[in-house]
């Protein structure tokens, strides 16, 4: 369920470094897997619970968890 794939997105990512997005991805669940996390992260974006950044445009993106202040709010 997409419950389970935030809880299970959490887990990989930390407050302390950054994870990269690709990471995120189990390619051996298929579209629908993919399809799963992709809205899981997006959810979790959206509760503030996590961070993208790119530094580039087309380089990697990287993720970590949402820490200490909350100055998005």
């Amino acid at each position: 369920s997409l419950r389970e794939r935030m809880s299970r997105v959490l887990d990989v990512v930390s407050t302390d470094r950054f994870t990269d997005f690709t990471d995120l991805f189990d390619i051996t669940e298929g579209r629908e897997g993919v399809v799963v996390t992709f809205m899981a992260i997006l959810e979790l974006m959206k509760q503030f619970l996590i961070e993208m950044i790119q530094t580039q445009a087309y380089g990697p993106i990287h993720v970590k968890a949402a820490g200490g202040s909350d100055e998005s709010k």
